[in-house]
């Protein structure tokens, strides 16, 4: 008995002795062994020299959140992001930003303008006041900063104007023609100088809005600050936007899209590591990669790129319905500027494909390939519809109107000029500029004009009989 209790004994103790599973360890053992493959990956692409796959990839994610439309309502006040470009609901104009956000991208001010200072009902003494209306091109979707987008440097072109009719007057008209004819002659060849002030371009800008939006906006808002010009720079939204629409309208709801499939679960899940992890970044791209969307987006502005083609007119019909209500509601705007004596330049805004396809970048190649040969077929035979009636509604009326073409870039943008379908970089934002600089420069309204001449005093006959 002694023997079997010892047998039995020595076999419990043995039992005992045995290591039990941790679970603890195990995640430590996990951990890391991901840290160390997270930085023989690394090692790996540096020494590759290959990054183009991780480069920019946080600064990229974060630009894209801060230039997000983040809807809230009164009932849904706590969800707004303050990392992103919040708005709210309204009913006249559709939509509108929140006054008084910034982020490390953009600065809305008190009146909800792109702008870093406060637009005062009363026009400052001397200020000469621009507004400039649009969408997301306007806007300056993706752009560094407020100081980047098209009209900060349509503000700074024109100072710079200013600057040069100040140091060489000799280069334009004079503020009193000769009386010579011959020199007078001379002189109204000279391009007219602008008229003299403290130019200030304002942003009112809003992404995603078309030009019923737009127009709502002219009425209700922008002409209360007494404008010296408007610039509505749109005409993409448009041919995108259903005919029975008038106004992009902000989406009823504002729910956070849910995860349809547990892939795209797992790739929301690990989408704050994946900002950060060279490893997680590939895994994402090469197997976690979502199925592409098979429905087209409520709101526009959140749409996939090759989704956009769902947006198109499905038939020639529907075009032309929605460019009849675009030039409807562009006479509607001439009406209310030329009503309050306000200069209107209209700008048909850039698109992709509208690029000389030999000046496409890969990047910019990348971006017409996901777009699609029915997109870029759509979109290069619509441009013309708008651009054309839009020219004659100009012509029309030169005095109060001109149009500008943008869709088609001269080779004088820089390569590359897109970032998507249809937002630009900030060297092509600058020759949009310069563009509409030229058309202000242009405009008779703007342009100072030379006074004539005091006529010679009469010679008296008591005189001419001295002289002779």
């Amino acid at each position: 008995m002694f023997k079997s209790n010892r047998r039995r004994s020595v076999f419990s103790n043995r039992r005992r002795s045995r290591r039990r599973f941790s679970w603890l360890g195990a995640i430590a053992s996990v951990v890391l062994f991901l840290l160390v493959l997270e930085l023989l990956t690394r090692i790996f692409v540096d020494l590759s020299g290959d990054r183009s796959e991780f480069a920019g990839t946080e600064a990229g994610t974060e630009i894209e959140r801060a230039y997000r439309l983040n809807f809230v309502s009164d009932s849904s006040p706590a969800i707004a992001d303050r990392n992103s470009l919040i708005a709210r609901s309204s009913p006249s104009v559709g939509y509108e930003l929140v006054e008084n956000q910034e982020s490390e991208y953009w600065q809305i001010n008190e009146q909800g303008f792109r702008d870093t200072d406060p637009v005062p009902l009363t026009k400052p003494r001397n200020e000469v006041r621009i507004f400039l209306l649009g969408g997301s091109t306007a806007f300056g979707y993706g752009n560094s900063s407020n100081a980047a987008t098209i009209g900060e440097q349509l503000e700074k072109r024109l100072q710079q104007r200013l600057q040069q009719q100040r140091t060489s007057p000799q280069l334009y008209k004079p503020d009193v023609l000769p009386f010579e004819p011959e020199k007078r002659k001379q002189e109204l060849a000279k391009p007219s100088k602008i008229k003299p002030g403290n130019y200030r371009v304002v942003n009112a800008a809003v992404p995603g809005y078309a030009s019923g939006n737009e127009l709502a906006q002219m009425a209700l808002q922008i002409l209360q600050y007494k404008p010296d010009l408007i610039i509505v720079l749109d005409g993409y939204v448009d041919l995108m936007l259903p005919s029975e629409q008038k106004v992009t309208q902000a989406p009823q709801e504002y729910p956070e899209p849910q995860p349809t499939s547990f892939v795209e679960y797992l790739g929301q899940l690990i989408e704050p590591i994946e900002n950060q992890s060279y490893l997680a970044k590939m895994a994402q791209n090469r197997w976690l990669n979502s199925p592409p969307a098979e429905n087209k987006a409520d709101f526009i502005f959140d749409e996939r790129t090759d989704n956009l083609v769902q947006h198109l007119p499905e038939n020639e019909v529907e075009l032309q319905k929605r460019v009849a209500r675009y030039i409807e509601h562009q006479k509607q705007m001439l009406d209310l500027s030329a009503a309050a004596q306000v200069p209107l330049i209209v700008a048909i805004q850039p698109e992709i494909t509208g690029r000389d396809p030999s000046q496409l970048t890969d990047e910019e190649g990348q971006i017409t390939t996901e777009l699609g040969r029915t997109y870029i077929s759509w979109v290069k035979n619509s441009y013309p519809t708008l651009i054309e009636p839009t020219t004659e509604l100009a012509k029309a009326f030169p005095k109060n109107m001109k149009a500008l073409n943008l869709y088609r870039l001269t080779d004088k943008y820089p390569s590359p000029s897109f970032v998507d379908a249809i937002h630009l970089n900030e060297g092509a934002n600058e020759k949009v500029a310069e563009q509409l600089y030229y058309a202000i420069s242009g405009f008779s309204k703007m342009q100072l004009v030379p006074k004539q001449p005091p006529a010679p005093k009469p010679v008296a006959p008591q005189q001419q009989s001295q002289q002779q």
